[in-house]
């Protein structure tokens, strides 16, 4: 999964039928239903007619349908099947404001709700109702015969910018791109989810309220969200989903996540795309590329044992986390969706250029109220990778590192947890001195548990929970990840590349010595050893 190779044949699909003469969008992978059939299969976006938008209404019927294509050479080339188009359209009697993007899986949960033992897969198409508001629109398919798509109804009733909190989830806009629904288990725990691509009009504030030259471009607003809850029967308008809980897969602005079951060891990984949008299109030009796929990801259902309550917010506010049982001495056992990278990734290290460090001792932080911040490592390649755990104590206001910095900090980019704020914000304000260039902030909420102590020793004390960071550099590409549920993918245009901007440290503010940086490693040089 980290090493890729351009296909003879690219691009696999190209526009050119009537049903898709104006282009070949989001598609998806059709999971076999017959081990012996060898033939490969992927739903795609067949576009017959552009412009649309779902902020320029009305939106055109059968303005895009779904298509199959088939590989009979292990995907290295592909046919449209003859009985194109699948889907026409959107389904009759609907004003919609988007219909794209299938999603095909197979789903013991929307057999029971829906009360079926049929052999049968099921098909999502992202995209709303208009003045009613986004959803998706669910299929079922007989494995019988794959072309056979059987409109039962959308499976998500929410209304227009639903946001169950302001803080704690994104906003659900308009229209929906890219959504995945995932079954994802832990012990005897199971929760239906949902993964959301969603376009709406209500900016992020942090993103929103940046004052940043004029000459910058400005962002798409759009969020990668997820949401969670109950399948039930709805009789003739055949099943829903049901909002219990949600927040945000990605702060960033990474967007258009798709996932599918890796069967040897049974993850549940996402891909996703990382949108450039921060530089003009021609300094995009010069550089050669825009845009990317982030890192793959794998997400399942996390349970986090002994809390006893959160930094400074009320635990019945933070949507992402449901309740999923209280002891008899009040704590709680809480369930939500965590994120991490595969576990692949660490194969980068095994690079022959990378270099390995670590600090010898723990890092204190701030010796005084002058000395906030102590120099790390000088980083002599664009990509690699810092772990860090960091305890904090009392009195901690934020902690974090310094990344890509010059001898004087004047050129930097900042990774900060704010204590009291619980957030996790990416400041790239000071990582260049170009005006074309938009550097807002990208953040998002985040805290850490007070819990009973895992060692059994328990006389009556709590214990914060320690920060995990995890921080990937790959040329304009960073990712952030902590506690195994915070992920934050952007871009950052650093001044320049080498030693001479190539810096991290540690900081922290607030009384003194009240964040302890346990362990620091950094791998500089990533890559493989692949010709």
């Amino acid at each position: 999964m980290l090493v890729w190779t351009l296909a003879k044949t690219s691009p696999a699909i190209v526009p050119g039928a009537v049903y898709d003469r104006d282009g070949v969008f989001t598609g998806c992978w059709v999971p076999p239903v017959d081990k012996s059939d060898q033939t490969l299969k992927v739903a795609y976006s067949s576009v017959k007619r552009l412009p649309f938008h779902w902020s320029t209404p009305p939106y055109p019927r059968d303005a895009a349908g779904i298509a199959i294509a088939l590989s009979s050479d292990g995907g290295n080339s592909w046919t449209k099947s003859p009985r194109n188009p699948i889907l026409n359209g959107e389904p009759g009697g609907l004003t919609v404001t988007g219909f794209r993007d299938p999603f095909v899986t197979k789903s013991p949960a929307l057999d029971q709700a829906l009360g079926t033992t049929d052999n049968v897969l099921y098909g999502l198409v992202s995209g709303g109702i208009q003045d009613t508001g986004p959803t998706t629109f669910l299929y079922k398919i007989p494995c019988s015969d794959v072309h056979d798509w059987q409109y039962v109804g959308p499976l998500v009733d929410v209304p227009l910018r639903f946001q169950p909190s302001k803080k704690w989830s994104g906003n659900y806009g308009v229209n929906w791109e890219c959504t995945n629904t995932v079954t994802l288990q832990n012990g005897s725990d199971t929760r239906e989810f949902l993964v959301i691509g969603a376009e709406g009009d209500i900016e992020k504030n942090h993103v929103k309220n940046f004052k940043q030259p004029v000459r910058a471009p400005s962002r798409t607003v759009r969020t990668q969200v997820w949401m969670s809850g109950k399948l039930k029967g709805a009789g003739h308008k055949g099943v829903k989903l049901e909002y219990k809980h949600g927040g945000y897969l990605d702060h960033g602005p990474l967007y258009a996540a798709n996932s599918f079951l890796d069967e040897r060891s049974g993850r549940r990984i996402v891909h996703a795309w990382l949108p450039e949008e921060d530089i003009p299109m021609d300094v995009a030009k010069e550089k050669g590329w825009n845009g990317s796929l982030a890192l793959p990801r794998e997400i399942f259902l996390l349970r986090i044992r002994g809390v006893q309550k959160p930094l400074h917010s009320e635990l019945s506010d933070m949507a992402p986390f449901e309740i999923a049982s209280t002891e008899p001495d009040g704590s709680k056992t809480l369930l939500t969706l965590g994120i991490r990278l595969i576990s692949e990734v660490m194969q980068f290290r095994d690079a022959v250029v990378c270099k390995a460090f670590q600090i010898g001792a723990s890092v204190s932080l701030p010796l005084t109220t002058d000395v906030s911040h102590k120099f790390i490592y000088e980083t002599h390649s664009t990509s690699w990778e810092l772990a860090a755990t960091i305890s904090i104590s009392s009195g901690c206001e934020t902690v974090g590192f310094y990344l890509r910095h010059n001898s004087d900090l004047s050129i930097r980019t900042s990774v900060i947890f704010a204590v009291m704020e619980e957030t996790i914000t990416v400041d790239r304000s000071a990582s260049n001195t170009a005006e074309m260039v938009n550097k807002c902030p990208d953040a998002g909420p985040f805290t850490l548990f007070f819990k009973k102590p895992e060692s059994g020793d328990d006389d009556g004390n709590v214990v914060l929970e320690k920060l995990h960071l995890r921080i990937f550099s790959d040329g304009n590409i960073l990712e952030i990840f902590a506690n195994d549920r915070f992920a934050l993918a952007t871009m950052v245009y650093s001044e320049g590349h080498g030693p001479d901007f190539g810096g991290i440290s540690a900081f922290a503010t607030g009384t003194k010595n009240t964040s302890t940086f346990e362990s620091i490693a950094v791998w500089d040089g990533l890559g493989t050893n692949d010709p």
